[in-house]
């Protein structure tokens, strides 16, 4: 007991110091006031942040990736998962306290993200969690709105002085100006256990489109914000890597990091991967890229070898592995996800490139199967004592009305889209709907249900004051014989923040 108690301390401790860092460096992208007019100076994009030096690159643009129609869908079927996955942290970890973000922060804020580590120890060093003092890396976010910028450096300091008391003052005082940056130190103590060998900094100024916010250690981030790193990889791998998709990470690979890849030697080797494991030892480089598109996700991973020869023997051992991984997803075709059948594998000079394509049904078994473990984690509610009935208020008519319209597709998935007619009879625009949806069969017996938070994905609210509008919603989890479906309103959130919420 004393055991469990110490490491939920630690664990608090650990916790509240990281979280200053994160006010700052993170936290920053709230939704602040939009500022007229655009700044004649202008911080580097996120991409100019790779150099030649860049040992791990990894690279987003997200608000490209988050326009096509197969982002949108699997958002919102992660909504629910994501809403489970946090009321089930909240259970686990009720006694530990609960870090506050900044009011207004919004997650589709962000429109791109590069990340950038150099040292040619930077492998071990993650594995290790102990940078050596040659190593170095910088994180460059760009928000997709202009922000104004001393209103949101106030609102951070003030966030990170409630949640940290006495670390807003050395922070504040190494404030200084960096072309068009207003840059900040970062206090060892924010790390808490976790200690750097250098100065670690946060920045955030104006970007062309939007505001960039950025940290890493102090010569890394300097560099950028100067404009002295070139945007440019080994070969310009960046500039083939942005070409297939939108999402891509760069990463070179040491010769010491692939000697233990075939498990253990001699005796106990597995056959198997022994002739893999050789082949491995001639990878130099590893690069993966995804590109989004209307109905599919086309997943690339190429791997650099020395020669074309070492191309062709890593492309036989993985064929392999590749085929008995097919012919058990043929004996059982109804459980195997579709990505595994467009499976391609080919050498090419001396690059070995596999590419496949994952669809929405990959992404239903996925997340069918999360869904399970989740409800297997779930606690169990402790008996609570019972107490004397008291008379409950008559619930105040809901200011909503919400109708299952149809169906928008018969293809029996269990994420369905589906059109619910919503009648709001108050003044105000209403941003978001608390809703149950009950499964039922053509006989109208019920088959299951679901509960959700819905919002509109193309406008800042679902529907306007005083109208009636029918709009797109996706039902999840729902069972193969469903036909219709009945709706349940809990909860109304207005645009201006204010609830009404029903029994």
């Amino acid at each position: 007991m004393r055991r469990e108690k110490s490491n939920a301390m630690n664990l608090r401790r650990r916790a509240s110091a990281s979280t200053a860092l994160i006010f700052l460096c993170f936290g920053l992208t709230v939704q602040p006031p939009a500022v007229a007019g655009a700044s004649e100076n202008s911080l580097p994009a996120p991409s100019r942040a790779f150099t030649t030096r860049t040992a791990i690159a990894f690279y987003a643009d997200v608000q490209s990736a988050s326009k096509t129609a197969i982002w949108s869908t699997i958002t919102n079927q992660a909504a629910p998962l994501l809403e489970q996955l946090q009321s089930l942290q909240r259970a686990q970890l009720s006694s530990l306290p609960t870090p506050q973000a900044l009011p207004g922060f919004q997650g589709d804020d962000v429109a791109e993200i590069a990340i950038a580590f150099d040292g040619e120890k930077i492998l071990s060093d993650l594995q290790s969690e102990r940078f050596d003092p040659t190593s170095g890396f910088v994180v460059v976010l760009r928000l997709a709105r202009k922000a104004d910028l001393e209103n949101l450096i106030q609102q951070a300091l003030e966030a990170i002085e409630k949640e940290k008391p006495g670390l807003r003052g050395p922070i504040e005082k190494s404030r200084r100006r960096v072309g068009a940056a207003e840059v900040f130190d970062v206090s060892a103590e924010a790390f808490g256990a976790h200690k750097l060998p250098f100065t670690v900094s946060a920045a955030l100024g104006p970007a062309k489109e939007g505001t960039i916010v950025a940290f890493g250690k102090s010569e890394n981030l300097q560099a950028f914000l100067s404009g002295k790193t070139e945007g440019k990889l080994r070969g310009k791998i960046n500039e083939s890597l942005s070409r297939r998709g939108q999402i891509w990470l760069y990463l070179p690979v040491p010769q010491d990091a692939v000697k233990g890849f075939g498990g253990a030697s001699g005796a106990n080797a597995n056959p198997m991967l022994a002739g893999l494991a050789q082949s491995m030892d001639k990878v130099r480089e590893v690069s993966l890229s995804l590109n989004f598109g209307a109905s599919q996700i086309d997943f690339a991973l190429e791997f650099g070898c020395v020669d074309g020869a070492a191309a062709g023997q890593l492309s036989q051992g993985l064929q392999g592995l590749l085929g008995m991984i097919q012919i058990g997803a043929q004996q059982n075709p109804a459980s195997a996800p579709p990505f595994i059948g467009k499976i391609k594998a080919a050498a090419e000079g001396s690059a070995f490139r596999l590419t496949t394509a994952f669809t929405m049904r990959d992404f239903d078994l996925a997340f069918q199967n999360v869904n399970r473990g989740v409800a297997v984690a779930r606690p169990q509610a402790l008996p609570t004592p019972a107490r004397k009935p008291e008379a409950a208020p008559a619930p105040s008519r809901a200011p909503v009305d919400v109708e299952f319209v149809q169906f928008s597709s018969e293809e029996q998935e269990s994420l369905r889209p589906a059109k619910v007619r919503i009648q709001n009879r108050s003044s105000r625009p209403v941003k978001e709907l608390k809703l149950t949806f009950t499964y039922l069969d053509e006989f109208g017996r019920k088959l299951g249900q679901w509960t959700r938070n819905h919002s509109s994905l193309t406008a800042a609210n679902l529907v306007g004051g005083e109208t009636t509008g029918i709009v797109d919603c996706f039902a999840f989890n729902v069972p193969a014989a469903t036909k219709k479906l009945t709706v349940t309103l809990h909860e109304v959130t207005f645009a201006d923040g204010e609830k009404w919420r029903g029994k």
